[in-house]
């Protein structure tokens, strides 16, 4: 064989190598760090909060869903370097682990960071973050789609003519950051539309505050914007995806904003059927109703 015809060959060899390589790096959007037969959903959320935190990660807030879900919220100074990243990165800070009694086991799971970092267009590794977490309480497995690769995320949309990452809510413009959080904290306060606050994190060097919400029917929301309606009405594999909850607002620059749903519900269930039982056809008139009321909330 010839040098060139060689050279050729291994060049040839080489980028078929790399092509396959990227096509075997898929990612799934939750992690599952454990299940344990019985047990109290309280007791095994406070035990997990105390693992994280004596692994370095800053506890935010927690939301009690119902008596089967609770969320705890976590960052760290990794998640909020990455966050700041980006003008939009905000939505990577937090990490958000749900305990969740389903058939009598407990599961416990958390959003997969290096997942939503390509979708959110951070360009920062978290593997490292990733570590961490799964030293302090497990990685057994990843779950929720298929799985998609780096590149699909960072353009992902559900079907032809849906939201992309940067078509969100926009729900309210004012003169500034501190304003805007002003109007906000005083219908969260009010609990307009039925929302109150979870946590709330600022990201450092950033003029950004990333607040995460409970939106209840029992607390006057309507049921199409309800978390209990959307998770009840989709969530109902065998590995349940409770922490796509707590829903974000971020504020940013005086802009108030959120991800469209039908982007957020989407990237977090990429796998949904779009018609029939469980579907997002049966979530149809929610998209509407929680930005109508998000834009009650910041004021809009």
């Amino acid at each position: 064989m010839s040098i060139p015809v060689l050279v050729r060959t291994l060049v040839g060899l080489t980028l078929f190598a790399l092509a396959i390589a990227a096509q075997a790096e898929v990612l799934k959007p939750m992690v599952l760090a454990y299940s344990t037969a019985g047990g109290d959903v309280g007791t095994e959320a406070e035990a997990v909060r105390e693992r994280l935190t004596a692994a370095g990660f800053e506890a935010l807030g927690q939301y009690e869903v119902d008596g089967d879900v609770t969320v705890l919220v976590f960052t760290s100074g990794e998640l909020l370097e990455a966050a700041a990243a980006s003008d939009r990165g905000a939505y990577i800070a937090p990490l958000r682990v749900a305990v969740t009694r389903v058939n009598g086991e407990l599961q416990v799971s958390y959003n997969n960071l290096e997942y939503f970092a390509h979708a959110y267009r951070v360009d920062r590794s978290l593997a490292g973050v990733m570590s961490r977490v799964e030293s302090a309480i497990g990685a057994q497995e990843t779950f929720g789609a298929r799985g998609l690769g780096p590149e699909s995320l960072a353009r992902y949309r559900y079907a032809f003519g849906m939201e992309r990452f940067d078509d969100p809510y926009d729900l309210a413009t004012y003169p500034s950051t501190e304003r805007a959080l002003a109007a906000l904290d005083a219908n969260l306060r009010a609990r307009k539309g039925g929302v109150r606050e979870v946590y709330r994190v600022r990201i450092p060097g950033r003029d950004a505050i990333l607040i995460g919400v409970a939106i209840r029917e029992d607390a006057g929301a309507e049921r199409d914007a309800s978390d209990l309606f959307k998770m009840t009405t989709v969530d109902v594999g065998e590995r349940r995806h409770s922490p796509y909850l707590p829903y974000e607002i971020l504020i940013v620059d005086g802009r108030v904003e959120a991800l469209h749903m039908r982007f957020r519900m989407a990237l977090h269930f990429p796998d949904l059927r779009m018609m029939g039982e469980n579907s997002f056809l049966q979530l149809r008139r929610s998209p509407a109703a929680l930005e109508e009321t998000l834009v009650e909330v910041a004021g809009g």
